[in-house]
């Protein structure tokens, strides 16, 4: 299943992906086997990368394991912010940890070509030749690279074998940028707008599918992150039950013997005693009214509800750069208090309630400002602070059922009936 889970983020399909991981989380949980839990936490890691969401929030899910750094993993992360020393490194330290990936030579390959050492790039390449996408690619970006190369040599001549089999698509939008730079430096314009429109294409297509597939993520993690709550709180339940339990026995015995010793009590005091014992017992273990939650003053939840209401009322939501960390920044708090707060008061986790903040500033304008009924949509995505018209088109459907176009026409007809 995890290899399944590796080969889903592959290709882009991060929903499915999802799905796979957190079951393989739940049968990681019987299996009790340490490498498992390694190639999971390395995972849930690199999913949370791709989608943009910040790897913090899976405090729950990792907080009691001791992870073992994933150097594969960390490699490509290197690659990708063009530190290709740190990415060979990483790539060293991942053969110590004998993860056999099979694209481990694909990026040496890359790196070293980046960093201008050929005889390391082409023996590296040499490796890869049975992965054919991953061969052509780096062949053709090695032999772009060399200082030496004819300039007049059409470097895509080395990607034709591959054609349309590319399924991974970090390699996909690699070779269309490729070929984008390629057919610019050399005038080719017609070629340069059919892969700069193929590149653009696959940027917003990924970026839906990113999107849907972050929802769904952050659904999940919510839901894992409460059955761990729930379980943490029965565990303590017990345990607090079985120290009340000897320190109850204990104090019996020690009843007892003093009632041995000392005969002179009163039955009023004995009996007075029995029922203090017995109401401390009960007391002692009564369940916690907040068991399985993060406990919050209530003082520090009234100033975050002011301060969310303000937050809701100035409009700051627009803000594209708004998040979960930022926000809690800007309330003076911490995003476990802010996430636990928007949960239970507002029924719906951060990502949700930004975007139906949006959606409604959005709704407000299109009613009460007939100037807004005229602007494009994608005016509209940009003044309500999300980053794609597509993904605003997406979330305003699910908020309303109408898509934007649709909507505005209602109110249009509205009108149109009311005069």
């Amino acid at each position: 299943m995890i290899l399944s889970t590796e080969s889903d983020i592959l290709i882009g399909n991060y929903t499915s992906a999802t799905e796979k991981l957190f079951q393989a989380l739940e049968l990681s949980k019987k299996s009790s086997r340490a490498e498992n839990d390694n190639q999971i936490n390395a995972l849930l890691e690199r999913l949370c990368n791709e989608l943009g969401i910040e790897s913090s929030q899976l405090y729950l899910i990792n907080d009691e394991k001791e992870k073992t750094p994933n150097y594969y993993e960390k490699a490509i992360d290197s690659y990708a912010r063009s530190n290709w020393k740190q990415s060979i490194k990483s790539l060293k330290q991942s053969e110590k940890q004998k993860s056999n990936n099979e694209l481990t030579n694909f990026y040496y390959a890359l790196a070293y070509s980046d960093l201008g050492k050929m005889d390391s790039a082409q023996y590296y390449l040499n490796k890869i030749q049975k992965y054919e996408p991953y061969y052509f690619y780096a062949k053709a970006k090695i032999q772009s690279d060399r200082k030496e190369s004819d300039k007049n040599i059409d470097y895509l001549e080395f990607l034709k074998p591959i054609n349309q089999k590319v399924q991974d698509v970090w390699l996909k939008g690699e070779i269309y940028e490729f070929a984008t730079e390629h057919f610019k430096a050399s005038k080719d314009w017609e070629n340069y707008r059919t892969y700069s429109q193929l590149q653009n294409a696959l940027q917003d297509s990924m970026s839906l599918v990113k999107e849907n597939a972050r929802i769904s993520f952050l659904t999940k993690i919510d839901q894992k992150q409460d059955e761990i709550l729930a379980s943490k709180s029965e565990y303590q339940k017990r345990i607090i039950y079985l120290i009340l339990t000897i320190i109850f026995t204990v104090l019996l015995l020690v009843f007892l013997l003093n009632r041995r010793f000392k005969l002179k009590k009163s039955n009023i005091e004995k009996a007075l005693m029995e029922a203090e014992e017995k109401q401390r017992f009960i007391d002692e273990n009564k369940a916690p009214e907040n068991a399985g939650k993060i406990v919050i003053p209530d003082k520090t939840i009234q100033f975050l509800l002011e301060k969310l209401e303000n937050f809701e009322a100035n409009g700051n939501y627009t803000d594209p750069s708004t998040s979960l960390n930022q926000l809690a920044e800007s309330l003076n708090t911490n995003t476990k208090y802010l996430s636990e707060i928007i949960n239970t008061y507002k029924n719906k986790n951060f990502h949700t309630y930004i975007n139906e903040l949006r959606i409604n500033y959005i709704i407000n304008k299109l009613k009460t400002n007939p100037i807004y009924l005229k602007y494009k949509v994608s005016h509209l995505a940009e003044e309500a602070g999300f980053s794609s018209h597509s993904l605003f088109s997406t979330v305003f459907k699910q908020v309303t059922g109408h898509s934007p176009a649709s909507y505005i026409k209602l109110i249009k007809n509205e009108q149109d009936g009311n005069a």
